[in-house]
């Protein structure tokens, strides 16, 4: 068993701009904006606050963001803001673009039983898990993305997995100290995460692959 445990190899994928090209968050955002016109005047109202909140705390910061995401759904009930989800995830399922390099690799670490995968986003798990509920390798992954949940009369983000957050959640997951076979992500954001790995890769826009250092 002590042996089986020293020989499992951790595998950390990134997912947009690494396993797929476009955000998923950033297009919720600005279909909501579209779907929801009435909401724009609170989001005016709300985006000199958002901008210095990221200035001051960090662009990884989670409460700017999630300030952001309330004032596109304030007053917009759960039932309605459900059916978007619905619409926009069917949407960009329909475009999505996937890098097969990349994909290729999660795949082939899936196929070795000592491996385990996890991709871990920024981008919602309700909307990550109905963009890629039907890709037969999800299920076999380990999931840790952000996560919204309903208040104050809209949504807000209770946890934005990104930066340095993604350590501390695969942290609680996997425990101290971080000790990963290979990681793959597109943004120096996830650098923090990448530290940890013995095997480094950047994702470029075209979905190729670069080792790092």
């Amino acid at each position: 068993m002590i042996k089986d445990i020293k020989q499992r190899r951790i595998v950390f994928f990134d997912l947009d701009g690494t396993l797929h090209k476009q955000d998923i968050f950033s297009s919720f955002i600005f279909y909501l904006i579209l779907r929801h016109p009435l909401n724009i005047l609170l989001l005016i109202m709300s985006l000199p606050i958002v901008g210095l909140g990221l200035i001051i705390t960090g662009f990884t910061s989670r409460w700017p963001v999630s300030l952001l995401l309330w004032s596109i759904t304030f007053c917009r009930d759960e039932k309605s803001l459900l059916h978007l989800e619905q619409e926009f995830t069917a949407k960009f399922k329909s475009h999505i673009k996937i890098f097969p390099v990349v994909q290729k690799k999660l795949i082939n670490y899936l196929i070795n039983q000592n491996t385990e995968v996890w991709i871990i986003t920024g981008s919602p798990q309700s909307l990550v898990e109905q963009i890629y509920r039907d890709y037969s390798f999800f299920k076999r992954i380990n999931l840790i993305a952000s996560k919204m949940e309903r208040k104050w009369g809209g949504r807000i983000l209770k946890m934005r997995c990104i930066g340095y957050e993604k350590v501390i959640q695969l942290e609680k997951r996997i425990g101290i100290p971080l000790k990963l076979y290979s990681g793959y992500s597109d943004n120096k954001k996830d650098d923090h995460l990448l530290f940890f790995c013995q095997h480094r890769w950047r994702v470029t826009s075209s979905g190729t692959l670069k080792k790092l250092k």
